[in-house]
């Protein structure tokens, strides 16, 4: 009993010690053929985000260009709630490209310490103008204390249209350009790739259901395989596909929030329809819903048993023989006092 509740009394020391994170993935639906201009759009951007729902923020379409600046606007709006921001440099307008990159940016409350872009070699049809790629960043969390815990996460946009095969070789980019930069990171840094959490999110542009709804794609399986084998599709590991479909899109689920590898433990994960909840119904901020997910990091070492794992384990169940075991020792104590 004693050793018990020793082993509760350490579990509870960690999971107090754990640093929650929450993560959204957003298309922002800043496009040119975008119905509503963006520039029409931003100032609800900035009023929703300036909530800090959310920890960091992984957008999509928030093109930079000759011509363009929605990086900056989004910036200047939101630098006091998300300090820390990465997003690409506009591209040469050179022969038919139109000058377009990445459209990606990340968002977050916490530092960004260094930060990788991979542009995709594998584009097809008008994408093949923008400059999609993979951007990965090492952030610092504060876990209240005078440490930090480390966490990765890739932003992504893939083809849209053209061949599944572009879309999983863009997949396969993104998963070798993370791989090298862990090891860059592990050689100058010394982080434990093996245990660093590494998340990955984005508009995938690969649907999980068929046209009806009705059964999961095979494209999604290799979507999943292409990724690696501890890839997990977070909200799916807490919502069986007939307890919700989860669609992102107003026919389909293609944006996601993958978890790669490491170890964290899975908290929550949803689609967030902010877009969507404006004052005027024929007004909406984009075309896509959120995908959001939220995580804990538990602190690493390399000499203590890691107490969570990256297939998203619970810790209900562990708080609930805790809480039974306390309530023996005190039913136990109470029938000592009363005999004694």
């Amino acid at each position: 009993m004693i050793s018990g509740l020793l082993l509760c009394s350490l579990f509870l020391v960690s999971v107090a010690s754990a640093v929650e994170v929450s993560l959204l993935s957003q298309n922002t639906w800043f496009i040119l053929t975008a119905s509503i201009p963006a520039i029409d759009r931003i100032p609800g951007y900035i009023a929703e985000f300036k909530n800090g729902t959310y920890d960091i923020l992984c957008l999509q379409e928030v093109w930079s260009g000759t011509q363009t600046t929605y990086p900056d606007m989004l910036w200047e709006g939101l630098k006091e709630v998300y300090p820390y921001n990465v997003s690409t440099e506009p591209r040469p307008l050179t022969g038919l490209n139109l000058g377009l990159d990445s459209g990606l940016m990340i968002l977050s409350k916490y530092p960004i310490e260094s930060y990788d872009f991979h542009q995709y070699g594998n584009t097809s049809g008008i994408d093949g103008f923008s400059g999609k790629g993979a951007m990965t960043a090492h952030i610092k969390v504060p876990d209240g204390s005078s440490t930090t815990r480390d966490l990765i996460v890739s932003n992504t946009h893939l083809n849209a249209g053209g061949p599944l095969e572009n879309r999983l070789n863009q997949v396969r980019e993104m998963r070798s350009a993370i791989d090298r930069y862990l090891n860059k990171l592990e050689e100058s840094e010394g982080l434990d790739i093996e245990k660093v959490p590494v998340f990955g999110l984005g508009d995938f542009n690969t649907d999980e259901w068929n046209d009806d709804l009705t059964a999961t794609q095979e494209d999604y399986q290799q979507l999943l395989d292409a990724l690696g084998p501890t890839t997990q599709d977070i909200f799916r590991s807490l919502y069986p596909p007939d307890v919700d479909v989860g669609l992102t899109t107003g026919r389909g689920r293609i944006d996601y929030v993958f978890g790669l590898s490491g170890e964290y433990n899975v908290v929550g994960a949803g689609v967030d329809r902010f877009v969507q909840e404006t004052d005027d119904p024929d007004f909406r901020l984009s075309d896509h819903l959120g995908a959001h997910a939220t995580i804990k990091l538990v602190p690493l070492s390399a000499d203590e048993d890691s107490t969570s794992s990256s297939t998203g384990s619970s810790d209900a169940s562990i708080f609930g023989l805790c809480s039974a075991l306390l309530s023996l020792s005190i039913l136990l104590s109470s029938l000592i006092l009363l005999y004694a």
